[in-house]
């Protein structure tokens, strides 16, 4: 079994509609590319491979459909796959501490706000 076979097997259920728009949309780009409709084993493929996972059926693997493809889109199937995977695996950003807040309190009788900003930058540049 190759990477690309084991990272299309491993895909969440929720992603692999995803992966599949993919590949139909290749196999549109390519017909196109080349003067051609989209081919009947490709559009029939991915149309097969829908209806019979929609109802639950036992369905050509997924890995069988990305096999069908020519290496270059093989390629550009996995890349996305890993992006997804990639796009699914990052943290949330997460709330501003905000702890900083506060830390020149004794410089507002000094300064207004935009004089202080001023300073500010002022500082920044000294260093």
């Amino acid at each position: 079994m190759d990477a690309l076979e084991e990272l299309v097997k491993g895909l969440p259920p929720d992603l692999r509609q995803e992966v599949e728009d993919f590949i139909r949309f290749l196999l549109e780009r390519h017909a196109r590319q080349h003067g051609k409709e989209l081919g009947q084993v490709g559009a029939g493929a991915v149309r097969d491979y829908r209806e019979q996972y929609a109802a639950g059926e036992q369905v050509r693997a997924l890995p069988e459909l990305v096999q069908l493809l020519p290496s270059e889109m093989q390629q550009e199937v996995r890349d996305f796959i890993e992006f997804l995977l990639e796009k699914r695996s990052r943290k949330p950003q997460g709330q501003f501490k905000l702890d900083w807040r506060g830390a020149l309190r004794d410089l507002r009788d000094q300064y207004t706000s935009v004089e202080l900003q001023h300073k500010i930058t002022e500082w920044r540049e000294e260093d």
